[in-house]
């Protein structure tokens, strides 16, 4: 993944190519020591958990379950309270300036409702690729090749990869909107589905042709062995090899898996038009990762 070493204008035609880009130190180090410390406040409170305590980490209730993924249920309180409380001030702030460098200023606006991506170590004690789960959450439309709302992805602490990363396939909207070319279909209800994100965007919201959500991946690996192969259950001793390392061209499209990984500070930028999924946090401490969403305003 790119980086803001680069100049704005590789950055920009990384994000349009891959879907993702990582930009550094967005946020400063203060800003997000005070942040990580006021989240956890607000989880132990809340939930009796504490960071540096695994032995709290599953012991009430609402401790986190299912899947291996191991995400705590119920953070919606505790980002509610950071925001209102003007804990998460100073790093959208940083975002906003981010965003506006790269995308152009006053292109994008925050959608001010905060996510936790907090997950904690599961069953699983090796990492692995996953084959399930893989989706996008956004259309794709016909004709128009910006997302109606972007991803930011904040890292209150390293994450590598055995902490348990989303994992994404680069170019995958690309491909998308060439399927989207030959099959979209119109459909209003799909457009007003995310009206809170589209709205004032098109003058006719009806006669948007586009590939609706949950449609790219079948189409995909109807078409093409490297898609069909890395949603199958099999065993594969070269599967990171050949799907993090190799990757697959079509059409001039280059896509590879990649594991969004970063440092505490750095942020990543998403395109939720493109296929991805979560892994299992194999490590022994939590991932702790925030998002906030943007939306297009032209």
């Amino acid at each position: 993944m790119a980086g803001n070493d680069r100049p704005d204008s590789e950055n920009l035609a990384r994000f349009r190519d891959d879907g993702v880009v990582r930009l550094c130190d967005v946020v400063a180090g203060n800003d997000i020591t005070k942040l990580r410390s006021d989240f956890w406040h607000e989880v132990d409170q809340k939930f009796s958990i504490r960071e540096d305590d695994p032995d709290t980490w599953f012991s009430n209730p609402h401790n986190p379950a299912g899947n291996g993924s191991r995400r705590l249920s119920g953070m919606n309180p505790v980002m509610a309270d950071l925001r209102e409380n003007n804990k998460l001030l100073a790093a959208e702030a940083a975002i906003q300036v981010e965003v506006d460098r790269l995308f152009g200023a006053g292109r994008w606006k925050p959608l001010h409702k905060w996510y936790s991506l907090l997950t904690f170590p599961g069953e699983q004690t090796r990492w692995s690729l996953p084959h399930t789960s893989w989706h996008n959450d956004e259309p794709i439309v016909v004709g128009d090749n910006e997302p109606w709302s972007i991803f930011v992805f904040v890292f209150l602490d390293r994450v590598e990869r055995s902490t348990g990363p989303t994992v994404a396939i680069t170019g995958s909207h690309r491909r998308g909107e060439a399927i989207a070319s030959e099959k979209g279909v119109r459909s209003e209800r799909e457009v007003r589905a995310f009206d809170h994100v589209n709205s004032g965007l098109f003058a006719d919201p009806g006669n948007l042709r586009l590939l609706p959500v949950g449609q790219l991946l079948p189409e995909l690996t109807s078409t093409n062995e490297w898609f069909r192969d890395l949603v199958a259950d099999t065993a594969d001793v070269r599967r990171v090899e050949r799907y993090m390392g190799e990757g697959t061209a079509h059409g001039g499209i280059d896509s590879r898996v990649v594991d969004l990984t970063a440092e505490a500070g750095d942020v990543i930028i998403f395109d939720p038009r493109c296929l991805h999924t979560y892994s299992a946090n194999v490590s022994d401490r939590p991932r702790q990762i925030l998002r906030i969403d943007f939306r297009r305003t032209t």
